[in-house]
Formats: C-alpha cells, structure tokens, sequence
C-alpha cells in the first residue's frame, strides 16, 4: 500500500517553522509496511491544497494531510478539502458541543472563531472520541484521506492511536512486510558505504538501505514475503548479519535513543552519573532528562562555562588552567573528577571545546573537544576534533559524551575508539 503526505502551511514553505512531522511520520508508517511515495509541503493556498489532494487521491492508496484545521483565517484546508472531493461543508453539532465544553472548563468566553474546527466536509469522521482535537477521516471507495492538525504533538497522537489502526482496518497489507533500524554511532557515512556494499545482492526480498542523521547514521532493513515465519527467519539472518558488521557501533534499534539506552543501563546496574558541561551548555543533561525516571540515575548536571566556574563550582586546579588552557586534557579530567565528587555519583563526565565559529587556533581549531571520563577504573580523557558548524558540534561531542558512557557500561571500554578522535 502506497500513501503520500500533504503538509499545509504558510510557515513550512517560509522557513519560519521545521516540517518535522512529515519525515517522522514517514517513517511510523515505514515500520508498518505502509510505504510513502511522496512528501509535499504548500503554502495555505486553496487553490493549491484542491490540486494535490485530487492528485494525490487520484494516484495512492491513501493520503494524509497536516495543518490548516483551525479557527484562524489563514486555516484553509477544510474547505479546499471540500471542493476537491465535491462536498459541501457541514457543522458538526457533535465537535461544536465539544469546543463550547472546552471553553466552559478552562474558564474562556465563546468563542464564534473556534466553530470553524466543527465544519467539515460532508461524510467526515471524527478521529477523536471526546477532545475537541482537530483531526478527521474520510473513505472515498477504496482510498482513505485523513486530515490532521499541525501541531506536533496532537499530529503523533493521532497518526499512532487513529491513523494507523484506520489503515490496518480498511487497507490491510497484501503479504508480510517487516522493518528493522539500526541505529549507528562513531562511523562516518563512507565507512557505513563499504562495509554494506554488495549486501543487499545475497538475499532476495530484502532491501537495505542507509541515511546519515547527524551525528549519527541510520541503517534500514526491510523485508517482503508471503509467509510471517519465512520473512521473520531472514530479518533475524540479516539483522546478525548487519551486528556482526557494525557491532558496538549500534547503540540501538527502531525508537531507541541513545540517551533512554544509557539510562536502562544505569537502571540495571544501579549507577549513577553526574555532569560538567561546558561547550554544549547542559546539552547533555537536557537529553539525558527527556527520557521519564531519569531522576533515579541522573544526579545533577553544572554549565560551568567560565573559567571561574570551573575552578569554584568543580574543584578545576587554576594552575592548569593557566598552563594548559581551558581545552585540555588537565581541565577535562578535573571537570570529570570533580563533578563526580561534588555529586557523589558512579560516574562523573567533563567536556570543554571549541564549538565556535570563533575562538579556535592554530593548535585548538574550531571543532577542538575534550571529554573527561571518571569512573572506578580511573579517570582518562580523550580529545576530538567534530565537524560542522557550532551546533553540530557541539551535537557530536553530546552524543560522544553519551556513546562513550554506553561503551563502558555495555563493553566495560575505558577508551573507545572513534574516527574524529584527534591524535595526542
């Protein structure tokens, strides 16, 4: 079954706001069999939403459309909707109740503007049971179309708990369709190249297939057949295979993330890790807290971003400032020593760098990072040179920092080894 994505909205096509949910989408949908063949993104134009909702219908089983669904003018989308499938725009007394009981239960007047997510096209559904959610199906013959707001949030809710069991319902696969992620830290993406080249040609029905996701590089493994035990026993086969490859490179499968892989890990072993960060700006300990009960696990985290910080805050010896700057060795050391001793945890890790785009020399360019890692084994740190601009890296000395810790806790690594290691 082939589908195509429609998102709707002014501040997509102007750059003002990142098309995300599409491309995540995409890949739910991937997972399930169900392959996207086409990713639009429009301008509120109705003119332009009529054509490529009558397009896509015309040429893929089904198609989802995302945003334009509320009360302000520049929401469209439901009567171009409307016009491409020749019907009429009707109010919705079930969605009006539910708007007015909002309304009433956060305490706001009425509201006439909110009444537009009640009018919808003739023949909708509501893909909502009580929420006043913007969000709505239609079957047209064989084909569905399913509108969903734009906000992110809302967009995932209903794409996982309503859009995908409508489309096992009514547009069942025809065969077994199986996918696999593997998820990839420390290599580049020509390494990743070579070693999966010729791979794919060893089995029939599989498809392999690799995309960088700085920093990281994700592989994906699909496989077709007619018989569910068949198609299970050659993606367990080619999956050993791809492990055998990567090895501790993968740090994850499908949803994984490397931050909720490092805290199952702590979880097990009943360890504990603190932080000092200093060129990623607590970017660590950001992700390290997305994941929910990171609190059993994560201690604390420090910014100690200047010099002062790092000598009053984490125990830094001045002297080594001085001697051998910021970014060095010495410095990445003590941060790890000492944000370990000040929270008492298992694990303490440091980083200082040079994210830039200013600040680098001729002996510490931009890119230059040192991490610090201090466990029972001893404390070591390791200097990087990343890529990019200043965002990514300080992306790659974060994910660095956190691969590392996987590493250890996984294959007990006091040093691991990466391509963008600089040589000391």
């Amino acid at each position: 079954m082939a589908g195509a994505i429609l998102a709707i909205g002014n501040e997509l096509v102007e750059g003002r706001i990142l098309n995300r949910t599409s491309f995540w989408a995409a890949r739910q949908l991937l997972f399930r069999g169900y392959e996207i063949k086409e990713i639009n993104t429009i301008p509120d134009e109705p003119a332009l939403i009529e054509h490529y909702v009558k397009d896509f219908l015309n040429r893929y089983d089904f198609l989802i459309v995302s945003g334009g669904l509320g009360p302000t003018s520049d929401d469209l989308t439901n009567a171009a909707v409307a016009r491409a499938l020749d019907r009429q725009i009707i109010r919705f007394k079930e969605m009006e109740k539910r708007i007015r009981e909002r309304e009433k239960a956060y305490g706001l007047p009425e509201n006439p503007l909110r009444l537009k997510m009640a009018d919808l096209p003739e023949g909708a559904e509501l893909l909502t049971d009580k929420h006043p959610m913007a969000g709505y199906f239609l079957k047209l013959k064989e084909k569905l179309l399913f509108c969903l707001p734009g906000v992110p949030e809302e967009f995932e809710f209903l794409l996982k708990e309503k859009v995908i069991p409508l489309l096992e319902k009514f547009l069942p696969l025809k065969g077994i369709f199986l996918f696999k992620l593997f998820k990839l830290f420390g290599l580049n993406e020509a390494e990743v190249n070579l070693a999966l080249e010729g791979l794919e040609r060893q089995w029939k029905n599989v498809s392999i297939g690799y995309y960088p996701c700085t920093p990281e590089i994700h592989v994906s493994l699909r496989i077709k057949g007619s018989q569910k035990e068949e198609a299970e026993k050659l993606l367990d086969k080619v999956s050993q295979k791809i492990k055998e490859l990567f090895g501790p490179y993968i740090f994850g499968e499908n949803e994984d993330l490397l931050e909720g892989v490092i805290g199952k890990l702590l979880l097990e072993r009943k360890e504990t890790l603190a932080l000092a960060e200093s060129c990623t700006g607590g970017l660590v300990a950001s992700r390290i807290t997305r994941i929910p009960g990171s609190s059993a696990y994560f201690e604390r985290g420090v910014v100690s971003y200047s010099n002062e910080a790092k000598i009053e805050i984490l125990g830094v010896p001045e002297e080594d400032i001085k001697t051998f700057g910021a970014v060095s060795e010495p410095v990445a050391k003590a941060m790890a020593e000492g944000v370990k001793k000040l929270a008492k945890t298992t694990y303490g890790i440091g980083i200082t760098g040079i994210a830039g785009p200013t600040g680098g020399t001729k002996d510490k360019p931009v890119g230059t990072v040192w991490i610090g890692f201090s466990c029972k084994d001893g404390t070591v740190a390791q200097c990087f040179l990343f890529p990019g601009n200043r965002h990514t890296v300080q992306d790659y000395a974060a994910s660095t920092a956190l691969d590392w810790l996987r590493r250890y806790l996984r294959y007990g690594t006091l040093i691991p080894g990466y391509q963008f290691t600089c040589k000391h």
